[in-house]
């Protein structure tokens, strides 16, 4: 059994952060084969609220090959070097770039050989359009440290280990392995009146994931609209720019912010819809979106994320990031009747099913982690 020591910010039960927790939730309880799994995280979610643990600063049970530990010491790194120098795992796994006691200080100063970093997406040009000059700064402290050279990288698709290289340099390390995907109910869908549209939207609301624009593309839409937006605020002065959108719409379009809302309980919103839209600047994975899919609910995002060719395989639209683009993929939509709704379901629970292969995800874990299988 490989003993993998995992870092990360924030774990289950929060969720606020969004992709990589669900996706260490389930690579831990998906690929458990050849693992033990020792969680080093916060006692808190993104926004600094306490989670329901049962206890902290200590390792508790998560399932039969994982544990975790709920830090809640003002410096967790002390605790952290500790606990990786007593368990002497095999491997750090590093989720995520810029959190100082989570990722920096383990990156550059924990004595562990076998480090590898899940950069989680934070590389791809969208996210890194936010806050740029930090970034750059920042990326090019740890090139100073010669970071490429002592450590290996986790990309989660070819995309992804590109633009690492570009960054880093084509001698660093890159181990490509997907996310694994949370197993969702399939939806029945309900009945549809031609015009009509149950939209959903499922994210964080920053302008990595624009909002805003699909706010902007509904503005002149003739047609019955509900728009459904769960998701924690990560930018408050974004969201006011959305709410401002939000009171110039027409009274067809009726907008239903319900915050945010635990894992759990996603599926029985997904349930009330008949398509999801989140066109993000950028997705390394977007858990969102395959599990939209899986659930039957065809997906309009944008061309940058692993979800593409939607159209052909009539399970949903990549868009142009525009105004008029998202009008056109929103009233493509509200034009159908329901039977051919019920064949765009079908679709996107095929294209699912097909791009989703666990056999090779295992794989890629097995050299990542070094195990024969």
């Amino acid at each position: 059994m490989k003993k993998v020591f995992i870092s990360i910010p924030w774990f289950f039960p929060a969720f606020k952060a969004g992709g990589p927790i669900q996706s260490i939730l389930n690579l831990v309880s998906l690929n458990q084969k050849n693992f033990h799994y020792y969680i080093f995280t916060s006692d808190h979610d993104v926004d600094g609220a306490a989670i329901d643990v049962s206890k902290k600063n200590e390792w508790i049970p998560f399932n039969e090959h994982t544990f975790v530990w709920y830090n809640d010491t003002r410096f967790p790194f002390s605790n952290f070097k500790k606990e990786a120098k007593l368990l002497n795992p095999d491997f750090i796994f590093i989720n995520g770039i810029y959190s100082l006691h989570y990722s920096i200080l383990p990156l550059l100063f924990l004595s562990i050989p076998n480090k590898i970093l899940s950069v989680r997406g934070m590389l791809h040009p969208g996210a890194l359009s936010q806050k740029p000059i930090k970034k750059k700064l920042f990326l090019n402290l740890l090139k100073l440290f010669n970071i490429q050279k002592r450590i290996s990288f986790h990309a989660t698709d070819e995309i992804e280990k590109q633009i690492i290289h570009s960054i880093f340099g084509h001698n660093a390390t890159v181990f490509v392995a997907a996310n694994y995907p949370k197993k969702i109910a399939e939806t029945i869908i309900k009945e549809k009146e031609s015009n009509t549209l149950n939209l959903i939207t499922v994210a964080l609301i920053s302008p990595m994931k624009n909002h805003l624009l699909v706010l902007q593309a509904l503005q002149n839409l003739p047609h019955k609209i509900n728009y459904t937006i769960i998701g924690a605020i990560k930018d408050v002065a974004y969201w006011d720019e959305c709410i401002e959108a939000i009171s110039k719409l027409p009274p067809n379009i009726k907008v239903n912010y319900i915050g945010e809302k635990s894992p759990e309980l996603i599926s029985s919103f997904l349930s009330q819809a008949d398509v999801f839209i989140m066109p993000s600047k950028s997705e390394n994975y977007g858990h969102a979106i395959i599990e939209a899919l899986q659930s039957g609910l065809p997906v309009i995002t944008s061309k940058n994320t692993p979800w593409n060719n939607l159209f052909e395989n009539n399970a949903g639209l990549n868009t142009d990031l525009s105004v008029i683009s998202i009008s056109e993929t929103i009233s493509f939509f509200c034009d159908m009747d329901v039977s051919t709704l019920n064949k765009w379901s079908n679709g996107a629970i095929s294209y699912a099913k097909e791009s989703i292969n666990l056999d090779e995800i295992n794989t890629q874990y097995a050299l990542m982690f070094d195990i024969k299988i």
